[in-house]
């Protein structure tokens, strides 16, 4: 039942223009999220015309060096893990510091593309069929693991005094032995030679564990992560998750010849994979309602 209240106030909120009925309060809250979102928008400036070059190169390499196969799909996840080291790269020469950023995880990152170069550079066992194949894949790569070292260095030399060394204690020698042990053990024969197939494998079981020291020292510092550090992270997650979605079609190619016995080369890649995109499910839950609400991306934090 509306009360005489009630209906004072409608009438006071309600305007007619031109024979229609206008709320005064519905078009308030619309004034006010727009002006949050203009806000919002103008706050992230960095990050909006970094997304929009790299949707721009995109398409360009689309365009003049892709057939537009599936197996473009890998040379996509390579490129997404190139634009999260260039926002990184971007984030320290703009704000002038490496605040959030894990060593821990730039070398086991740096030690999987440098192991993976070995394979694709010199093989074509693991290369896309797509036109991209010939050496975009392969660029991409090269680009990144050259920007890992220069923010290593960056991180070690002018920006020292930055590093939150404090938050930075996941251990990253053990895992990375351990990827080593179970690649001689568990690995593909697409190259048809033992050091290049373990190249391959121990990069990619390297990479499924190289974000953990970066998610563990998000968590280890809690409250708001900067921007640029999260969309480093989320980009990285996109490049895992497009590669996932390749060998999840296609790993079948990785079983034994004849197809006697079982994949267990196939079945590694694809736990590898599923592994990391768990481990980062956390983070891009908080990501995509950051996004969503139009608010900094807060992470809980870890209570050790």
């Amino acid at each position: 039942m509306v009360t005489t209240r009630q209906m004072e106030y409608r009438r006071a909120t309600d305007v007619t223009v031109g024979g229609v009925q206008l709320d005064l309060k519905k078009i308030q809250r619309s004034v006010s999220c727009w002006a949050l979102d203009r806000k919002f928008w103008m706050r992230h400036q960095k990050e909006v015309k970094a997304w929009a070059a790299f949707v721009v190169v995109l398409l360009v390499c689309y365009k003049y060096f892709s057939d537009g196969g599936f197996s473009a799909i890998l040379t996509l996840s390579s490129a997404f893990q190139c634009f999260a080291f260039v926002l990184l790269v971007v984030k320290i020469v703009t704000q002038g510091n490496c605040a959030g950023i894990s060593t821990h995880s730039l070398v086991m990152n740096g030690v999987a593309l440098l192991s993976r170069l070995c394979s694709t550079l010199f093989f074509n066992g693991y290369l896309p069929v797509d036109k991209s194949g010939d050496w975009v894949y392969q660029a991409a790569d090269v680009l990144s693991l050259v920007l890992t070292v220069l923010i290593h260095i960056l991180m070690r030399t002018r920006y020292r005094s930055t590093y939150q060394a404090q938050h930075d204690k996941f251990p990253f020698i053990l895992p990375t032995l351990i990827a080593a042990g179970l690649a001689f053990l568990v690995h593909p024969r697409l190259n048809n030679w033992l050091p290049a197939d373990f190249a391959w494998t121990f990069g990619l079981y390297v990479e499924s564990l190289a974000m953990l020291p970066q998610l563990f020292m998000m968590s280890k510092a809690g409250g708001e992560v900067e921007a640029l550090n999260s969309h480093f992270v989320a980009s990285v997650a996109a490049s895992r998750f497009l590669a996932f979605l390749f060998w999840v079609h296609s790993y079948t190619e990785l079983g034994p010849r004849r197809g006697k016995g079982f994949n267990y080369a196939g079945w590694g890649v694809l736990v590898a994979f599923g592994t990391q995109l768990l481990a980062l499910a956390d983070f891009l839950y908080h990501y995509i309602n950051s996004i969503r609400l139009g608010r900094a991306l807060i992470i809980p934090e870890m209570g050790v």
